[in-house]
């Protein structure tokens, strides 16, 4: 649906929370039906709650008691820009994380929050790309002219391309391309040559496609082979790895 704003964002925190009414509940769903940002902050909401409760036996880190409780005041304060409560969503994914599980081989905890969270607020926005277009030749000169470094744009096996969009992994511009895989959004990073991302791709896919799981179960993985690449999507490792081809 076109046109969603803060308001719908803050209506499905509310009857996630079971604080609407009935009538409100049921218009509520009608538009989650229909709207695609809408859905999949939705479902964030509900991956975070499953993984708390999962691991509620476990002790919270106070740091990480903090940065939720940070994310739920970011979350009921008014906002000056639509889809700024989905930085507050990604942000509970990303405390969350840690409870589930943290990622080894080449891509630390800190690095997976920072990858789910620019694919989460990526795909909650209106428009996710910056750069709208199916055409590889054209995504890789917008990318290169934005950001100064070649872009090689993957094939995805059964993934479509949207588009593309910029991103800040740690403290590095990189390119983030937008892909449609059925019904699931897939974010590829291609960070700059010897960047601390690429290093981690490179360490992630070994000599082909390497694959951990990220925080809420996202499936993370790399490729190494021309350019490295890290992959974000929320299906199966055993999905995302055959997709991403190898060598």
């Amino acid at each position: 649906m076109a046109g969603c704003n803060r308001e719908w964002f803050e209506n499905i925190s509310a009857w996630h929370d079971d604080e609407v009414t009935p009538e409100d509940a049921a218009r509520i769903e009608a538009h989650v039906a229909g709207c695609g940002p809408c859905r999949r902050a939705a479902e964030v909401l509900g991956g975070v709650q499953r993984a708390l409760v999962a691991k509620a036996d476990v002790e919270v880190p106070k740091r990480l008691r903090d940065r939720a409780e940070a994310a739920a005041r970011s979350a009921r304060a008014p906002r000056r820009r639509p889809f700024a409560i989905t930085a507050a969503l990604a942000a509970a994914a990303a405390a969350a994380a840690l409870l589930v599980g943290s990622p080894s081989r080449g891509v630390g905890a800190a690095m997976a929050d920072e990858l789910v969270s620019h694919h989460v607020r990526g795909f909650a926005r209106e428009r996710p790309c910056d750069f709208e277009s199916a055409d590889p030749g054209a995504v890789a000169g917008w990318l290169e002219g934005k950001l100064g470094y070649a872009v090689a744009v993957p094939a995805v096996s059964g993934a479509r391309l949207l588009g593309a969009r910029l991103c800040q992994i740690g403290e590095t511009r990189t390119a983030a391309l937008m892909y449609e895989s059925g019904d699931k959004p897939l974010t590829v990073f291609v960070p700059p040559p010897g960047s601390d991302a690429a290093t981690a791709a490179r360490a992630l896919a070994g000599r082909g496609v390497g694959c951990t799981r990220g925080p809420l179960g996202n499936a993370i993985c790399a490729r190494s082979v021309e350019q490295p690449v890290l992959a974000v999507a929320e299906v199966d490792v055993a999905a995302l790895a055959p997709a991403l081809g190898r060598p």
